[in-house]
C-alpha cells in the first residue's frame, strides 16, 4: 500500500504543489533545449561550416546533455538546400522563422554569425503586390528594359488580400530542372535558371531604383530587392533586441585583405566598368553594403550592448598553397573559439540551474496542461455547448458526472479545452482545482488504472492530503478515488474533465467503467467525454443518468458556421478563394462538417492560386480522405521516402518526438539516408539535414504540433486520426514497423553513439572508376554494391547524466530513453533485451524512478512478468510498492532499499546479482551507508479475482507442470485456469451447475477427471478441453444385485485408472481412463475411507473403518493382505508408502500412528505404535515430506520424525483461535499455517517453534492451500474468491534468517569475524560475520543478566539472575569457570583482557583473574557509570559528586577528583588516544581535562547549563576533539572542544539512540519520523553525520523496530539490534579502502557457500567456585 506523502520543506512534490491545479499552473516550462542559429552567405562559408558540423557541433551535444541536461542544436538551414535554391525566398522565409524560434525557446546561446568577404545575393520576391509589381513593369517599359523575364515567371493570383503576383514555381516554367533521369536537360534548364534569375535581379534593381527616386515606391517597398538574406538575419537578431538576447549572441568575422582591397578599387572606379564587367561591379556594391554592415553597424552594437563580435584578418599572401593553409588554421582555429564560447555562454546561461525534477505526479499534470493550452489554441469555433457545461459546474443540484458525447472529429477535445480554460472564470470567487486529462494523446495508454492513480495523486497533492493511493485492488483504487472527491469544498471546489475515456482499453463492456462515481460530492464535477457506444454502456452502470440534464451530444456543425471559420482562417493568412472554387468547398462541407474536416480544407485551399482549377476530384469527402490526399501532396513535394519514415516515425513513438530525435533516427534508417547520399565520394559521416525536415513541418503547421516534455519540444498529431491514416498507408507492412521500431531502439540504447559507424550498403559504378578503387572493396558491375560503415553522428544515450562535474552525486535522468525505450524493445520482440537491459537492469529503475515514472516502472514490471515469465521481475516489482512512498519522495533511496530489501533474497534470485552489485556502486555516490546485512523481507505475492458471481468453496488446486498453469475447481463446476504470470484467471470448463466433488489429473497432464455430487465421473482431453466420457458410476458390479451406491466418498487416478470409493460403501472401482469402462471392483471388509498407492502404482492401500487397511494388488484385483491396529473404533484418514516400499505409515482420524514394515507386502508387520494422548480433535491434514510427517488438527500441530518416529515438535495455536490448515515449506524446515480469525498466513520455524514470518492478506479468510513445486508458488484460494500466491523460495529464505529467541538487548562487538547478542533470555549468541547466522550458543542456568567480551573474542564474560558467573572459551564453547558471586550490577574487561571487575551494589565489587578465576582484590566502595583506564591500571567511577580512580592491584583508592565550586561531576570519559587523561563535566557547565597519573588539571570551556542536564549521553572521541554533550528530543549537540564551536545536529524526527565513533568523525544516529504512515517512513532512520560541516551524508530506512545500536571501533561497521530477534549490520564507505568490504562482501553472496551447522554450548550443572565476602576467600 503506498501513499502521497504531506507536503514537508525539501519535498519535491510539494514545492510543485502550486502546479497541482492546471488552472493556475504555468505551462510554459523553461525550455531544455540549446538552439544556436546560424548566420551566414553560404557561398564563403563552405569550409567552416562542414569542420563544425563534423567536429564541434557534436561535441557540444554531449557536453549539454552531460553537465546540463540539455539537448543541442545548431540549426544550419542552408544545409541539404539545393545550391541553385539557396537564394529561393521560401528558403529566406523558412529561415526567418527559424531564427524567431532560436531568439524565443534557445536556453543559452541562441545566434552565431559567420561573417566573411561576400555580401549574398538578393533573393527574387516570392510574392510582389498587384500594384507594385505593375508599377515596375511599367517603369522597365518606359526605360526600354525587356520585361519579358518578369511577365513569363510572374503571374498575377487574385486569391491572395491583397492581389499579388508571385513567383512561379521552377518546374511550371521549366519542368526538367528537377529531373534526376536526364542529366543534360536538367543541366540545360538549370543554366536558364540561372540566367534568369540573374537578369531578373538585374532588372528589378535599376527599375527600383528609379522607382525610389520618382517616389513611386517608398524604401521600405524597396528593401527587399537589395539586401541578401545575411543582412535580414543579423539585423533581425541583433538589433533592437534584449540585453538577454544579445549576451547569447556572437559574431565571427573573416577579413581577407587582397580581396578587400580589389572591390574597394573597384568601388573607387565605377565608371568604364560595362560588359563583362557588370558582374564586377555588382558584386563590389554588395561588398558595400556588407562594409556597412561589418564595419558600421557591429561596431556600434558591440559599444552599446556588449554584443560578442570576434575578427580574424587572415595572412594577405597571394600564393594558392599558402592561402589555402592559412585558411585551414582560420578553420581550426574558429572551431576551437566557437566551442569555447559556446561552453562559456552555456555555463553562464545555465549556472545554478538544476535540472527538473519533478514527481511522476506533477509531471503528469503539466504535461495535460500543458495539451489543454495546445488544444484550447487549435480551437477556432464559437461553441454555444459551453453553456450547459458552465451551468453543470456553476449549478449545485446535480450530483452525477455531465458526458459529452459525439462521433469521431467532431470536437469533443476541443470543446473540453476550451471550458477547461474558462473554468477559473467561471468560479472567480473561489479558488477551484481542476484536473485535466486528455486520454486520446497518451498513445500507450493500457488501462485506465495508471491514469485515475495519477487523478488521485494530483486531487491529494491539490487538497494537501497524505492517503493511500497504490493498490493492486480496483476497489481500493476506487475507494481512494472517492474519499478523495469528498475532500472538495464550496471554497475549493474540485472539477475533474477527463477527455476520450472511449480510448481506454477494454471499453466492451461495463467492466471498463469500474471507476465511474454512481454520485458525486456537493462540490466536486466530473465531465467526460466519449464516443456514443460508451455513452450506452455508461448508461447501463448508473441507471439513474438523467439524458436531460447531464447529457451533451455534439453533432456535426453546420456547413454555415464552418464556411464561416474556413473564410476567417483564409482572411487571418491573407487568402480567400474564388466564387467557383467556393462551390466545391461547399459541397465538401455539405457531406462532411466536423471541426477536423475544415483544418484540412484549409490546409489545402490556402495553397490554391485564383487562376487553378478546382473540380469534384480535388477535395476529399470525408477525415481520412482527406489526410490521405494531404500525404499524397506531402510526397510529391518532398519524397516519398522522407515523408512515410518521418510521419511513420512520429507515430510509432509512444510520447512523439524531438525534432533533433527525428533527424537522428532518420539518419539511421538506410532507406532515407540513401536519398539524401551524395552523388559523388564517400564521406565519413553523413545525416539528415535539418532543412527538410523544418519543410515538412511547415507543411503540417496545425496538424502536427508540439507540447513542451521535461522542456524538450516533442511532435505529436493533433488528431488521433492521423495515426490511424498513416498505419493504414505506411505501416501496413509488419516488417516495415519492426524495422523502424527497430532502428528506434537503437537510436535510444546508444548503439551508434560515439563515432561507430553504421552500415550501409551502396553502389560506386557511377562515383569511382574500378581500377580506382581499393583492391579489397572493389565491385563489378554484376555485384555493384559495397558495404560501408558511415557515422551518423549519434549522441550517446546513458540512463543517467552527470549534472556538473565538481558535484558527482547530482545526477538525472534521461527522460527520452525512460519514456520510448522500454515500449520499443517490447514491439520488436527483443524481450532478452528488454529484461537485461531495462527490467533487470538498476541504472534504469533509478533513472525511471528519478524520471518519476515509478508507477509506470512498476506497472512495466508487471506486464511483463508473463511475457518473459522470471520470477525476479516480481520480486522486483514487490519490492518497488513496498517502498513507493519513500522512492516517490526521495529517489536517491533506492539502492539503500535495493540492498535492504534485495541483498537477504539473492540466493533466491542469482540472475539479479548484477542488479545487486550495480545498487552498490551507484548508491555509493551519493551515500556513504552500505548494507552488510539484512533481515527485512519481502515475499512476492499475486492475487486475482475469479471471474465468478457465484461464489463457492474450492475442492481442489492443481499445478499443470507441463504448461505453467494453476486448475482451480469450484464446487459449482467451474474450473479455472491461473497462469501466475497472468494476473487474470480464466474459465476453461463449466459443468452447468454440476456439483464437483473433486479433480484429478492424470501423469503427462493428458486427462482432466471431475467426480461430481451425481456420482458421475467426467473424462476431458486436456489438450482440447473437450468432454471424452460421462461414467455414471451408482451401479454395483454385481449383476446379482441392483444396489445403487452413494455418493462418492472420494477418488484418486493411478496411471490410466481412476479409483474410485463411496460413501457407506466397502467397494472400490477402477474405471479405465482410456475406454471410461469399469474394469475392476475391490472389495473390501468395511466401509472404505481413503485409499492410497505404491509409487510404481501397483498395489493400491485401502483405509477403511475399525483402523483396517487392505492391500490389492491393482493389476490382478486380488487381496494379498489385511492389516489393523489395536484402535477399533478410529477410521484410516490417510496412508503413506514410500517409494522405498520398505515401511507403511498409516494415520487414523484421531492421530494414532501405526509403522507397518512392508518388505514383503503379502506379510506385512508392526513396527511402531503411537498412541493420541489426551487430544480427541480430529486430523484436519496430513503431509509426508523428507523424513517428516505433519499431523494438523485444530488444537496442535504434531511434526514426528520418521527415522526415529519421535515427535520434534509441537505447535499450538493462539488462545480462543484453532488451526485450519498446515502445510510444510519447499525445504521442510518450517510449516505455513491458516489459523481460524486472522486472514493472514503464520510460517513456524521448526527448529526454534519461533513465528518468523507472517504472510499479509486482506482478500478473505485462506480456505485452501497447495504448494506448486514449478512455479515455486504456495497458492491460497480465499473466502471472497481470490486466489493469491507467494513465492516459496522467498518464504524457505524469509524462514531462515537467523534470529534470537526474544527482542535483542545487548551487542557485543570484537575485532575477529564474531560478534555476540543477548536477548534476555538464558541464551547467548555467537554470530558468524561471514554468513550472518547463529553460529553457536551458551546456554545459562537462568536469565543472562550482564555479558562482556574479551578484546580479542577469545573469552566471554557474563552473569545472570541468580548471581552466577561464567567464564566461556568462545572457540570451543567449554564453560570454563561457574561462580557464585551474588547480584553484579556492572561487568568490565581490563584493556589488557587479564582481569575482571565485577562491581555490586549491596556486595563488595572484586577484582579477579580471568584465566583462574581468582580474586585479586575487593573494592568495598560502589561506583557508577565505572571504566577502566586504557593502559588497565586504575577503576575509574562516580561516587557522590566526586570522581575516583581505584587501583586495580589493591581496590585502594588512589586518585580522586572534586569540583572547586562543590559542583557534581555528571559524566566523564576516557582518552584512548591519551591513557593518562579523563575528559570529565560538572553540573555547572564545566568540561575539564585531568590528568590521572600526574592529578593535574586543565579546564577546557564552559558550556550553557542547560546542557549539562543532560549528559547521560556523554561521548568523546578518542583524540578528545569532538564530543557529543547532548541529545534533546530531534537535536544532537556536538562540541568541538578543540576550538570551542558548539553545532546542533538537527534530526528529521525523535532520535532513538546516538554513537560518536571512536575517531570523532562521524555521528551514527537512528530517529523515527512520524509525518507519514507508510512502512517505510514510519520505521527508523539510521544517519550518518560529518561532525566536521554537519553534512547528513548517508542514511538508510531500517523497516523495522531497533533495539540497540553499536558501532565497531575500527571499520566503521554499525550493528542493529531488533525487536524481533534479528540483527543488521551496515558500514560507512566514505573512503577508498573500505569499499572492500563490500567488494567481499558481494564476492560471498556470489559463492552461496553454507554457514556450518549451529553449535549448543551448555553451561556447568553446578558452580565450581564460591565467593564468600565475610572472608574475602573463595572456594572450590
Amino acid at each position: 500500500m503506498l501513499h502521497v506523502p504531506l507536503e514537508t520543506d525539501g519535498d519535491p512534490v510539494a514545492k510543485n504543489k502550486a502546479a497541482a491545479n492546471s488552472s493556475r499552473t504555468s505551462t510554459t516550462r523553461a525550455s531544455r533545449c540549446v538552439q544556436i542559429f546560424i548566420c551566414c552567405n553560404p557561398e564563403d562559408t563552405e569550409v567552416e561550416r562542414k569542420a563544425l558540423r563534423e567536429h564541434v557541433y557534436p561535441k557540444l551535444r554531449e557536453y549539454c546533455r552531460h553537465k546540463h541536461g540539455l539537448e543541442f542544436q545548431a540549426i544550419d538551414a542552408y544545409v541539404g538546400v539545393d545550391p541553385d535554391d539557396i537564394h529561393d525566398s521560401d528558403v529566406r522565409k523558412l529561415r526567418m522563422k527559424l531564427l524567431d524560434e532560436c531568439l524565443k525557446f534557445s536556453a543559452g546561446p541562441c545566434f552565431v554569425a559567420l561573417i566573411g568577404e561576400q555580401y549574398g545575393s538578393v533573393s527574387l520576391p516570392a510574392e510582389i503586390e498587384a500594384s507594385e509589381f505593375e508599377a515596375i513593369l511599367c517603369r522597365s517599359e518606359n526605360e526600354g528594359l525587356s520585361t519579358r523575364l518578369l511577365e513569363n515567371w510572374y503571374q498575377r493570383d487574385e486569391n491572395s488580400v491583397p492581389p499579388v503576383y508571385y513567383l512561379k514555381s521552377k518546374t511550371d516554367v521549366l519542368p526538367d530542372y528537377y529531373n534526376k533521369n536526364a542529366d543534360r536537360v536538367r543541366e540545360a534548364a538549370r543554366t536558364a535558371w540561372r540566367n534568369s534569375f540573374t537578369e531578373m535581379k538585374m532588372t528589378f534593381r535599376e527599375t527600383v531604383k528609379l522607382c525610389l527616386q520618382e517616389g513611386t515606391l517608398k524604401p521600405e517597398q524597396a528593401q527587399k530587392y537589395f539586401t541578401s538574406a545575411l543582412e535580414d538575419e543579423l539585423l533581425h537578431a541583433v538589433v533592437n533586441q534584449q540585453a538577454s538576447v544579445l549576451q547569447n549572441c556572437i559574431c565571427y568575422i573573416c577579413k581577407v585583405p587582397h580581396l578587400t582591397r580589389h572591390l574597394k578599387r573597384i568601388l573607387l572606379d565605377q565608371t568604364g566598368q560595362t560588359g563583362s564587367d557588370r558582374q564586377l561591379l555588382q558584386d563590389a556594391l554588395a561588398y558595400a553594403q556588407l562594409l556597412r554592415l561589418r564595419d558600421e553597424i557591429l561596431p556600434t552594437l558591440v559599444v552599446s550592448s556588449n554584443l560578442q563580435v570576434y575578427t580574424s584578418t587572415l595572412l594577405d599572401n597571394q600564393q594558392l598553397n599558402c592561402t589555402e593553409q592559412v585558411r585551414q588554421e582560420y578553420t581550426k582555429g574558429l572551431c576551437q573559439q566557437f566551442y569555447a564560447d559556446v561552453i562559456r555562454l552555456l555555463d553562464s546561461s545555465n549556472a545554478g540551474r538544476p535540472p527538473d525534477e519533478l514527481g511522476g505526479g506533477t509531471e503528469e499534470m503539466m504535461k495535460h496542461a500543458s495539451l489543454c493550452n495546445l488544444y484550447a489554441s487549435l480551437s477556432d469555433f464559437e461553441w454555444k455547448e459551453m453553456d450547459r457545461i458552465k451551468e453543470y459546474v456553476l449549478g449545485k443540484q446535480s450530483n452525477l458526472p455531465f458526458i459529452i458525447v459525439g462521433g469521431p472529429c467532431s470536437g469533443k477535445t476541443l470543446l473540453m479545452a476550451t471550458c477547461a480554460k474558462q473554468i477559473s472564470s467561471w468560479l472567480n470567487n473561489c479558488n477551484p482545482v481542476t484536473v485535466n486529462r486528455f486520454l486520446s494523446s497518451i498513445s500507450n495508454s493500457a488501462s485506465f488504472r495508471n491514469e485515475l492513480t495519477g487523478i488521485c495523486q494530483q486531487i491529494a497533492i491539490s487538497y494537501h492530503k497524505s492517503i493511500q493511493i497504490y493498490s493492486n485492488s480496483n476497489a481500493e483504487l476506487m475507494n481512494c478515488f472517492l474519499s478523495l472527491l469528498d475532500e472538495s469544498s464550496e471554497q475549493q471546489p474540485l472539477i475533474i474533465m477527463i477527455d476520450a475515456v472511449d480510448q481506454v482499453s477494454g471499453t466492451h463492456s461495463t467492466q471498463a467503467l469500474w471507476w465511474l462515481p454512481k454520485s458525486l460530492p456537493p462540490f466536486t464535477k466530473l465531465i467526460i467525454s466519449t464516443t456514443l457506444k460508451k455513452y450506452g454502456i455508461a448508461q447501463k452502470c448508473m441507471p439513474s443518468l438523467n439524458p436531460e440534464s447531464v447529457f451533451l451530444e455534439l453533432k456535426p456543425r453546420e456547413r454555415k458556421e464552418c464556411n464561416k471559420i474556413l473564410t476567417q482562417r483564409l482572411l487571418a493568412s491573407n487568402r480567400r478563394i474564388t466564387s467557383g472554387q467556393q462551390a466545391y468547398v461547399n459541397a465538401a462541407l455539405g457531406q462532411c462538417a466536423l471541426p477536423l474536416f475544415v483544418n484540412l480544407l484549409y490546409s489545402e485551399a490556402v495553397c490554391w492560386r485564383s487562376h487553378e482549377n478546382v473540380d469534384d476530384q480535388t477535395l476529399g469527402r470525408s477525415v481520412h480522405v482527406s489526410i490521405k490526399r494531404l500525404f499524397e501532396r506531402l510526397e510529391r513535394r518532398h519524397g516519398e521516402s522522407l515523408v512515410s519514415s518521418a510521419l511513420g516515425y512520429i507515430t510509432l513513438a509512444t510520447s512523439g518526438l524531438g525534432e533533433v530525435e527525428l533527424l537522428d533516427i532518420l539518419s539511421l534508417d538506410n532507406n532515407v539516408i540513401e536519398y539524401f547520399w551524395p552523388q559523388n565520394g564517400m564521406p565519413d559521416m553523413v545525416k539528415v539535414p535539418y532543412y527538410s525536415l523544418a519543410r515538412l513541418r511547415q507543411d503540417l503547421s496545425g496538424l502536427l504540433v508540439a507540447r513542451l516534455h521535461n522542456g524538450m519540444k516533442l511532435l505529436f498529431w493533433a488528431s488521433r486520426h492521423f495515426p490511424v491514416v498513416v498505419n493504414r498507408r505506411y505501416l501496413g507492412n509488419v516488417e516495415t514497423v519492426q524495422r523502424m521500431h527497430s532502428i528506434m531502439v537503437e537510436y535510444f540504447n546508444g548503439r551508434w553513439s560515439n563515432g561507430r559507424g553504421k552500415p550501409l550498403l551502396v553502389t560506386l559504378l557511377h562515383q569511382k572508376p574500378i581500377e580506382d578503387q581499393p583492391i579489397h572493396c572493389q565491385i563489378s558491375e554484376r555485384n555493384p554494391l559495397m558495404k560501408i560503415y558511415v557515422d551518423r553522428q549519434q549522441p550517446s544515450q546513458p540512463w543517467l547524466f552527470q549534472f556538473h562535474s565538481h558535484d558527482p552525486c547530482q545526477v538525472f535522468p534521461n527522460h527520452r530513453k525512460v519514456n520510448e525505450l522500454a515500449y520499443h524493445l517490447k514491439k520488436t520482440g527483443r524481450l532478452g533485451e528488454l529484461y537485461l537491459d531495462v527490467l533487470s537492469s538498476f541504472i534504469s529503475h533509478q533513472a525511471m524512478i528519478k524520471a518519476g515514472h515509478l508507477t509506470e516502472l512498476i506497472a512495466e514490471l508487471e506486464e511483463n512478468i508473463h511475457m518473459i515469465n522470471r520470477r525476479e521481475i516480481r520480486f522486483l516489482a514487490a519490492v518497488l510498492k513496498s517502498a513507493w512512498c519513500l522512492l516517490q519522495k526521495s529517489p536517491d533511496h533506492l539502492s539503500t532499499v535495493i540492498q535492504m530489501k534485495l541483498l537477504p533474497f539473492i540466493e533466491c534470485f542469482p540472475h539479479l546479482f548484477k542488479f545487486l552489485k550495480q545498487a552498490y556502486q551507484k548508491g555509493l555516490r551519493s551515500n556513504v551507508i552500505a548494507v552488510m546485512q539484512s533481515s527485512v523481507i519481502t515475499v512476492p505475492e499475486v492475487s486475482a479475482a475469479l471471474c465468478t458471481s457465484e461464489l463457492s468453496v474450492a475442492t481442489d488446486i492443481i499445478e499443470i507442470q507441463s504448461q505453467s498453469l494453476v486448475l482451480v475447481t469450484l464446487e459449482s463446476g467451474s474450473v479455472y485456469a491461473w497462469n501466475l504470470e497472468i494476473q487474470t484467471p480464466w474459465e476453461q470448463i463449466n459443468t452447468k451447475g454440476v456439483k464437483v466433488l473433486g479433480a484429478r489429473m492424470s501423469e503427462g497432464d493428458r486427462f482432466l477427471v471431475l467426480a461430481t455430487a451425481h456420482s458421475t465421473i467426467l473424462v476431458y482431453d486436456f489438450a482440447q478441453l473437450s468432454l471424452l466420457y460421462e461414467a455414471d458410476v451408482r451401479r454395483s458390479l454385481d449383476s446379482n444385485t441392483a444396489e445403487i451406491h452413494q455418493p462418492i466418498r472420494g477418488f484418486a487416478v493411478c496411471n490410466t485408472n481412476v479409483v474410485m470409493w463411496f460413501e457407506n460403501s466397502t467397494e472400490v472401482r477402477l474405471l479405465d481412463l482410456n475406454s471410461c469402462h469399469t474394469v475392476k471392483q475391490l472389495n473390501c471388509q468395511h466401509e472404505v475411507q481413503c485409499v492410497s498407492f505404491s509409487a510404481d502404482g501397483t498395489y493400491a492401500l485401502c483405509g477403511q473403518l475399525k483402523s483396517t487397511v487392505t492391500i490389492f494388488n491393482i493389476h490382478t484385483a486380488l487381496q494379498i493382505a489385511v492389516v489393523f491396529s489395536e484402535f477399533p473404533e478410529a477410521c484410516i484418514y490417510s496412508i503413506f508408502l514410500p517409494e522405498s516400499n520398505e515401511e507403511m505409515y498409516v494415520v487414523d482420524k484421531i492421530g494414532n500412528i501405526c509403522v507397518w514394515g512392508t518388505q514383503d507386502m503379502n506379510e506385512p508387520h508392526l513396527l511402531e505404535e503411537i498412541v493420541c494422548k489426551g487430544d480427541e480433535n480430529e486430523v484436519l491434514c496430513v503431509e509426508l515430506a523428507s523424513r517428516s510427517l505433519l499431523l494438523c488438527k485444530a488444537s496442535c500441530i504434531e511434526l514426528w520424525d520418521t527415522l526415529n518416529w519421535s515427535m520434534s515438535n509441537k505447535f499450538k495455536p493462539p488462545k480462543s483461535e484453532c488451526f485450519i490448515q498446515a502445510i510444510l515449506s519447499q525445504d521442510c524446515d518450517s510449516i505455513i499455517a491458516v489459523i481460524s480469525g486472522p486472514q493472514a498466513l503464520f510460517v513456524w520455524r521448526r527448529e526454534t517453534g519461533q513465528c518468523v514470518l507472517i504472510l499479509e492478506n486482506s482478500l478473505g479468510s485462506p480456505l485452501k492451500l497447495s504448494k506448486c513445486y514449478k512455479q515455486k508458488a504456495l497458492v491460497a484460494f480465499t473466502s471472497k474468491g481470490f486466489l493469491k500466491s507467494w513465492d516459496l523460495d522467498c518464504i524457505d529464505t524469509a524462514s531462515a534468517i537467523a534470529r534470537t529467541e526474544s527482542t535483542i538487548q545487548v551487542l557485543l562487538l570484537t575485532h575477529g569475524k564474531h560478534f555476540y547478542t543477548s536477548d534476555g533470555t538464558s541464551v547467548v549468541f555467537k554470530w558468524s560475520l561471514i554468513f550472518y547466522q547463529i553460529e553457536a550458543t551458551f546456554t545459562h542456568a537462568d536469565l543472562v543478566k550482564h555479558c562482556a567480551l574479551t578484546r580479542t573474542g577469545a573469552s566471554l564474560v557474563t552473569t545472570d539472575v541468580s548471581g552466577d558467573l561464567y567464564i566461556w572459551d568462545t572457540e570451543t564453547g567449554q564453560n570454563l569457570h561457574c561462580i557464585r558471586c551474588g547480584d553484579v550490577a556492572q561487568l568490565l574487561i581490563t584493556p589488557n583482557d587479564h582481569f575482571v571487575v565485577s562491581l555490586c551494589e549491596d556486595l563488595v565489587s572484586k577484582v579477579w583473574k580471568l584465566s583462574t578465576g581468582h580474586i585479586v582484590c575487593n573494592i568495598h566502595i560502589h561506583l557508577k557509570k565505572a571504566m577502566i583506564s586504557p593502559e588497565s591500571t586504575f577503576i575509574l567511577g562516580l561516587h557522590q559528586h566526586r570522581l575516583l580512580a581505584v587501583s586495580l592491584w589493591s581496590g585502594d583508592i588512589v586518585k580522586r577528583f572534586e569540583c572547586s565550586d562543590r559542583a557534581d561531576i555528571v559524566a566523564f570519559q576516557t582518552l584512548r588516544g591519551y591513557p593518562d587523561y579523563v575528559m570529565l563535566v560538572s553540573s555547572s557547565g564545566s568540561i575539564y581535562t585531568w590528568n590521572v597519573a600526574e592529578e593535574s588539571l586543565y579546564r577546557q570551556i564552559q558550556i550553557p547549563v542547560k546542557f549539562s542536564r543532560e549528559l547521560d549521553v556523554f561521548q568523546v572521541s578518542d583524540n578528545g576533539r569532538t564530543a557529543i554533550i547532548s541529545v534533546t528530543s530531534e537535536n544532537i549537540n556536538v562540541l568541538d572542544i578543540l576550538h570551542g564551536k558548539l553545532s546542533v545536529v538537527r534530526s528529521e524526527g525523535a532520535i532513538f539512540n546516538q554513537q560518536l565513533t571512536r575517531d570523532g568523525q562521524y555521528v551514527v544516529y537512528v530517529c523515527y519520523r512520524h509525518h507519514c504512515s507508510c512502512d517505510l517512513h514510519s520505521s527508523a532512520k539510521l544517519n550518518i553525520v560529518q561532525t566536521t560541516d554537519g553534512k547528513n551524508i548517508g542514511s538508510c530506512y531500517l523497516c523495522k523496530i531497533p533495539s540497540c545500536i553499536a558501532v565497531s571501533e575500527n571499520d566503521f561497521n554499525i550493528f542493529v539490534g531488533f525487536d524481533d530477534g534479528t540483527v543488521g549490520m551496515y558500514t560507512i564507505v566514505d573512503q577508498s579502502d573500505t569499499e572492500d568490504k563490500v567488494k567481499n562482501r558481494l564476492s560471498r553472496v556470489s559463492t552461496g557457500d553454507y554457514p556450518p551447522r549451529k553449535k549448543v554450548h551448555l553451561c556447568k550443572n553446578i558452580p565450581d567456585t564460591f565467593w564468600v565476602d565475610s572472608n574475602n576467600e573463595y572456594s572450590q
